[in-house]
């Protein structure tokens, strides 16, 4: 395929996608697309070829917040168990969770007898530490020394309210200890203008929201990628307002000014 026909495809593909997410973000409610977005995970086959290695921006932050050998941590959405196998090869003593299917049946693979991973999404976590409401397979059983909520995951929490509750459960869990985070955050509160694509896509998806009788559930906050689905972009200060209400100080980690509007913090012990 020659690059014009590529560009022209690609094009094609990118407009489609926009158009897909334009639809969803106005016709499905936050867990429709909460669940979306686990289900696009768990069928997007090159998350497969994920390594076991930790990023380069996670080396200097994990070893200037994490407990000293053998802590006891807790990774959530662990994918396919890159940071919990990494850490678990250096010594610490893991356990994850993850609610993809798939991703669930890779980490426990690549792990072996060396953690235990839970099928379990933040929701599940939050309903049973918080409310009581165990789910068959159990939960992570604290106290923890440290909590590491897994790449960007935090980012798929798409609820204020099941943000907050999220940060009061691995609390609960890590009385003690650091809970380190990375998200999508931007200090601009305007949105960014929407395409032809997006915008038709919105339209579309507004009419469905009618027909389906729902109330109207586009967020500027919420954006769509095609292989990570949706995703809330957080401001300084709602960052900042989670980590008062939990007690915690907040420590804000960027060493690495690439990544943009992906940052990482650490919600501090008491």
């Amino acid at each position: 395929m020659n690059q014009a026909v590529y560009k022209f495809v690609q094009g094609i593909l990118d407009s489609a996608q926009r158009l897909f997410g334009g639809i969803c973000s106005e016709a499905l409610t936050l867990e429709e697309k909460s669940w979306l977005t686990v289900r696009i995970y768990d069928l997007h086959r090159g998350y497969f070829d994920v390594g076991n290695d930790l990023h380069t921006w996670e080396e200097p932050w994990f070893r200037r917040r994490l407990p000293e050998l053998p802590a006891r941590v807790l990774i959530g959405a662990c994918g396919t168990g890159r940071e919990a196998v990494a850490l678990a090869a250096r010594g610490y003593r893991v356990d994850a969770l993850e609610p993809a299917p798939d991703f669930v049946d890779e980490s426990r693979r690549r792990l072996g007898d060396q953690a235990h991973v839970y099928k379990l999404s933040y929701e599940q976590l939050s309903d049973a530490v918080l409310d009581g409401r165990v789910p068959v397979e159990g939960v992570p059983n604290g106290p923890y020394d440290a909590v590491i909520l897994g790449s960007g995951s935090l980012t798929h929490v798409l609820d204020a309210d099941e943000q907050a509750r999220l940060l009061a459960s691995v609390s609960r869990l890590c009385p003690q200890g650091p809970i380190l985070a990375s998200f999508f955050c931007d200090t601009e509160e305007a949105s960014v203008p929407a395409g032809r694509a997006l915008r038709l896509g919105r339209s579309i998806g507004r009419a469905l929201a009618r027909a389906r009788r729902m109330p109207p559930s586009h967020s500027d906050r919420l954006s769509y990628r095609a292989h990570s689905g949706f995703a809330y972009t957080f401001t300084p200060n709602e960052i900042e307002r989670l980590a008062r209400a939990i007690g915690r100080p907040l420590a804000w980690e960027n060493d690495d000014q690439k990544l943009g509007r992906f940052h990482y913090a650490t919600f501090l012990r008491p």
